[in-house]
């Protein structure tokens, strides 16, 4: 009798053992599958933050392209008024001018990635010259309209244009939309978003 209950006994031991075991194992490999999953989610972190931002140098979100047309006058009180119109295109860019000023944080406990994001400026203010176009409606040789008085002009407007568009909130609408781009480059994680402060995409 007394060796069946040292057999019984034995036989729960090793089936407690085997329990803890396996449930050691299962914990055992759990770790390791989140350690490996963290690992890969921070190296493509790290290749994202590489390839999208570290190579480019400055990253244009907004732009604003216009054309417009200008009438250029002088008067002389001999030979009457010299008059030419100038039509031409362009296009103002605004964004980051160096992306290596923008700071990305993972935090895999939070499950938050933190992006803070430097100021936006106008990257570009350029006429297309190959669309400008230039009638002279009148000449008075006395008060010509020169070639250089017409890029003076086109570079006046150039300035004032770059001026209402600040005015206007272009800046403001460039540093939304680099916030909405930048957080779209790490949609994938599954992680909250956050850019200057502001949750962009929440998980």
């Amino acid at each position: 009798m007394k060796k069946k209950v040292g057999i019984s006994l034995r036989l729960r031991i090793g089936a407690i053992a085997a329990f803890v075991l396996l449930v050691g194992s299962f914990v055992l490999l759990q770790n390791i599958r989140d350690r490996l999953a963290e690992k890969r989610s921070r190296q493509a972190f790290e290749n994202i933050t590489a390839t999208s931002l570290d190579r480019i140098a400055e990253l244009a979100v907004l732009e604003y392209r216009y054309t417009d047309v200008m009438e250029l006058n002088r008067k002389f009180f001999l030979g009457g008024p010299s008059t030419s119109l100038v039509r031409f295109s362009g296009v103002i860019k605004a964004g980051i001018e160096d992306t290596s000023r923008i700071s990305a944080h993972y935090d895999r406990e939070a499950s938050r990635i933190s992006i803070s994001l430097p100021a936006i400026d106008i990257l570009d203010n350029t006429i297309d010259v190959s669309t400008v176009r230039i009638w002279d409606i009148k000449r008075n040789l006395f008060v010509p309209i020169t070639t250089e008085l017409k890029l003076q002009e086109l570079t006046l407007f150039k300035e004032t244009i770059e001026k209402e568009l600040t005015r206007t909130g272009f800046l403001t609408d460039a540093e939304v939309r680099a916030r909405e781009l930048i957080a779209s480059l790490y949609a994938g994680f599954g992680m909250t978003i956050l850019v200057d402060g502001k949750v962009m995409i929440h998980e």
